[in-house]
């Protein structure tokens, strides 16, 4: 049997094919009209629900092909090439920040109690506060009266006795204390008014630049010491006070180390009153009351 006829045959089988299937078609379709003119929509629905059957099969096995040939092709591996991280920042510049951060937050929650008073900052115009009277008799500002007897609690614990040599001081007083002092060494050391207002003023601060006129400074002196003349700034009492003040919201304002950025002298009996928690970070950063306005920038 030649190629011809092999065709030949398929050709003729595949007309009979298609003929019959064209009749059964036909027959179909006629049945169908007939019952859905009778209003009998059996053979409709069955109808329908064949094609919907027979599309169904048609997508799955076309989904299951291309699967299949996806899955030959050949694969390729993705390379994520990595891209460089953004620079880090410095660890001691992200330590500054944190405390300067930190600082910030305190100082606006320090109700003034960080105010600012040195040679080159004055007190502001019209400052007052609500002063308190000790049993000494000196005034201060009400604020730091509570925490100002828990460290004289605390001292008296310890063991020592102090002295207050001063506290509050208006402004006609701070003023006569620096001209009784300029008089002083003009009378006793032949210094000129000038030279003495000089020297003065490296112990005795100009009226309106003093933080005593704030109320929120005492000079405190271990209970032999009557005078600033003859302060030991070794006395137990007095070290107690440099390593513990800050617990009760007190800073040693003019440290010895910090002459060069306060501006002012070592002053071991001047204690300021910042509140406790801006005291305990000055302490714990080694910082002035100056250090700390620049590090907020103010």
């Amino acid at each position: 049997m030649d190629f011809n006829e092999i065709w030949y045959r398929i050709k003729k089988g595949a007309k009979r094919f298609w003929k019959k299937t064209k009749r059964l078609v036909k027959r179909y379709v006629r049945l169908l009209v007939r019952h859905t003119k009778a209003k009998d929509y059996s053979i409709l629905i069955y109808t329908i629900a064949a094609v919907l059957v027979l599309i169904l099969l048609f997508v799955l096995i076309g989904k299951a092909f291309h699967g299949k040939k996806k899955k030959a092709e050949p694969t390729t591996t993705e390379v994520v090439i990595a891209t460089p991280t953004e620079a880090t920042e410095d660890p001691v510049v992200t330590q500054q920040r944190m405390l300067a951060e930190q600082a910030e937050q305190i100082y606006n929650s320090s109700a003034g109690l960080t105010v600012l008073v040195n040679p080159t900052h004055p007190i502001e115009s019209g400052y007052t506060f609500e002063h308190k009277t000790l049993n000494a008799g000196y005034d201060i500002d009400n604020r730091m009266y509570d925490d100002l007897i828990s460290l004289s609690d605390a001292i008296n614990a310890a063991g020592f006795e102090y002295n207050i040599l001063g506290a509050y001081r208006d402004r006609e007083t701070q003023e006569n204390l620096l001209n009784s002092q300029i008089e002083s060494f003009v009378n006793e050391e032949g210094l000129s008014e000038e030279e003495a207002k000089s020297k003065a003023l490296l112990n005795i601060d100009e009226p309106g630049y003093s933080e005593h006129e704030t109320g929120l400074a005492i000079d405190i002196a271990s209970g032999d010491v009557t005078t600033r003349t003859d302060f030991d700034d070794t006395a137990p009492a007095t070290q107690w006070l440099i390593a513990n003040s800050y617990k009760y919201g007190f800073i040693l304002r003019y440290p010895q180390d910090k002459t060069g950025v306060t501006g002012v002298n070592y002053k071991p009996w001047h204690f300021r009153y910042v509140g406790k928690e801006a005291a305990t970070f000055l302490h714990d950063n080694n910082l002035s009351l100056e250090e700390f306005y620049s590090m907020i920038g103010r």
